[in-house]
């Protein structure tokens, strides 16, 4: 493949997994893989909305599909990528989006609040990723996974959503931890890392952080980012233009991780 190859180009035809691909950053990533002419199979707990992401992508002449799964869910996990192989023969790529937030001090926190954080973001995130690193490092030519972390999984700023921060912050070290045991097989694993997006996790956050008024702030472009943003450097952390990027959690942020 030349230098030149474009990110598009060089991911045309890869199957990718989306988690948590039925709306918000995931719906909007599906899209984008799929405009990018890989064949994306959309994961997510709600039947409803993942069947209508995966039907708009096919309207639109591209190849998506749904497959109902709870990542807290080692046996559904399981199931989800039994089903891939089985359509496939493969897994090239995978995005790891599926996340929940963790709203209250950790003093007020009830260990169900706790674990309910824990369980999504990081021990969900650690399932997809066993039944991802098996499967790519068993392939001749490896593949890549993409974590969708936080920029709260670098730096704590906000009081208030404890849960959710130790929860981000576990992921970039299961990211980092991925990557060092599995590059020599081929296997690339990064992570975006999100400022404030247009979403409705973000619209939710008003009451207890100050939701985009607050951010606007903080961020040295004073934009709100939009789902797209983040796809596109999904995307780019599959393809080749990325080759020698392993192990990093990329700011997708308007600049925020630099002040």
């Amino acid at each position: 493949m030349s230098e030149g190859t474009g990110a598009r180009d060089s991911v045309e035809g890869k199957v990718v997994v989306v988690t948590g691909g039925s709306s918000g950053i995931g719906r909007a990533s599906a899209a984008v893989f799929a405009e990018a002419g890989m064949r994306v199979v959309i994961a997510a707990r709600n039947e409803e909305r993942g069947a209508e992401a995966a039907h708009e992508i096919r309207s639109r002449g591209h190849e998506a599909c749904f497959v109902r799964c709870d990542v807290t869910s080692p046996d559904q996990v399981r199931n989800l990528f039994a089903r891939v192989v089985q359509q496939y023969g493969r897994v090239d790529c995978a995005f790891n989006n599926a996340g929940v937030s963790g709203d209250g001090r950790l003093a007020d926190l009830t260990p169900q609040d706790f674990d309910r954080a824990f369980a999504v973001n990081t021990r969900g995130l650690w399932l997809c990723m066993r039944e991802e690193l098996r499967l790519m490092s068993a392939q001749e030519d490896g593949g890549s996974i993409v974590n969708n972390t936080s920029v709260h999984g670098i730096r704590t700023i906000f009081p208030g959503i404890g849960a959710y921060v130790a929860s981000k912050h576990a992921a970039v070290a299961l990211t980092r931890m991925a990557a060092m045991e599995h590059a020599r097989e081929g296997v690339r694993v990064n992570a975006v890392a999100p400022g404030p997006v247009e979403s409705e996790m973000l619209a939710a956050s008003e009451a207890a952080v100050g939701g985009a008024t607050t951010w606007r702030r903080l961020i040295p472009s004073g934009e709100i980012g939009t789902p797209r943003q983040v796809a596109d450097v999904a995307l780019w952390l599959f393809s080749a233009a990325s080759s020698y990027v392993n192990g990093q959690a990329v700011g997708v942020d308007g600049g925020f991780l630099a002040t």
